[in-house]
């Protein structure tokens, strides 16, 4: 009997160490009670977002300490959302265990942008820090939130194909009727080009086939942007009078220039690809597949076609004696299958990938 109640003793007491253990693990964590401010930058302060300078610092976001009453490690976040929105849908940026955290330019560019702001304009985001610990069921605390401006820039401009649509078109006003795209340059996203013939009356340019919006077109001198098909409708770039003319557009800096074409003429039979990307290998350059010639224009050439990884050129009559690559040069393609659009006036060429 004396040894079933020493039993139950000693049950009683490791139960009730280990009920000690763990309320120590359950301790919950409470902040001070004083306010929790964000010491740099100031509220209202402006920033210019310098493209040339990427890798610098643009902000060094510094705040007070956070004491939760207990030795403990505090993690701080620093979050950015939108102006005017309570933070309903808060981005986090960087996590710190200091009181100090810093942002490249070349990142805070980026968290503008996605947050709205539009580059070269002036606009506000909204900033606060929010404090944790580790200790389970522990209080955050929330830092008193602050406003910054910012003037972003634009990044690195996305590739965007662009197509033909308007009066004085093949298509006409019909955004999905095979319309032509336009050439976009190779090394810098924002500057496209397209020299052909035009009927009288002017053209727009869309994004996406078979969709009124994103669209370009003109107003005035300049390039008017339409994001959605809510939004205002552009005029047209201009073509007077049916006839050649050559077109460049820089949807960065939202200009365009039109101008009438009086180059070379030169009207071929036949346009044919050749190349390793036929074969997989230099038996390729033995092979010819021919584009077909529009009806509309007889420098524009196209054709859909599966490739394999390697390099090829255009040429005119099954001919070297009048060939096309990159700046003379072979042109170099990843395997996939695209629609190709080649024009002759120029020597310029769009692969587009289709299913």
């Amino acid at each position: 009997m004396k040894l079933i109640y020493k039993l139950f003793i000693a049950v009683v007491v490791l139960t009730g160490l280990w009920s000690c253990e763990n309320e120590e693990n359950l301790m919950i964590l409470e902040p001070q009670e004083a306010a929790f401010a964000i010491i740099t930058p100031d509220n209202g302060s402006s920033t210019i977002l310098n493209k040339e300078t990427p890798n610098n610092t643009a902000l060094t976001f510094t705040w007070e300490k956070v004491s939760y009453g207990a030795p403990t490690i505090v993690t701080y976040t620093v979050q950015f959302a939108a102006s005017n929105t309570e933070f309903a849908a808060p981005v986090d940026i960087t996590t710190s265990t200091s009181t100090h955290a810093s942002i490249t330019v070349a990142e805070l560019n980026t968290r503008a942008l996605a947050l709205g702001l539009i580059p070269g304009e002036e606009g506000t985001i909204d900033v606060r820090i929010k404090s944790t610990v580790g200790t389970t069921l522990s209080e955050p605390k929330l830092s008193t939130p602050i406003t910054i401006a910012l003037t972003p820039y634009r990044g690195v401009f996305p590739k965007v194909d662009l197509y033909l649509v308007g009066p004085g078109t093949a298509a006409g006003w019909d955004v999905n009727n095979n319309n032509m795209p336009i050439y976009r340059d190779p090394k810098e996203n924002a500057k496209q080009y397209y020299t052909g013939y035009f009927k009288a009356d002017g053209f727009k340019l869309i994004e996406q086939l078979g969709f009124w919006a994103p669209m370009y077109g003109a107003n005035g001198a300049s390039v008017q942007y339409r994001a959605t098909e809510g939004d205002a409708d552009p005029g047209v770039f201009p073509t007077p009078t049916a006839g050649y003319y050559s077109f460049e557009i820089n949807l960065e800096e939202l200009t365009y220039k039109i101008t009438p074409y009086t180059g070379p003429m030169t009207t071929y039979a036949t346009i044919t690809m050749t190349g390793s990307v036929l074969t997989g290998d230099d038996t390729g350059w033995s092979t010819d597949v021919p584009l077909v010639q529009s009806t509309f224009d007889a420098h524009i050439w196209k054709v859909t076609q599966t490739l394999k990884a390697g390099k090829m050129k255009f040429r005119a009559n099954n001919s070297w004696d009048v060939s096309w690559g990159d700046n003379g040069g072979d042109i170099l393609v990843e395997a996939g299958k695209y629609e190709i659009w080649f024009n002759d006036l120029d020597g310029r060429y769009m692969f587009i990938p289709t299913p």
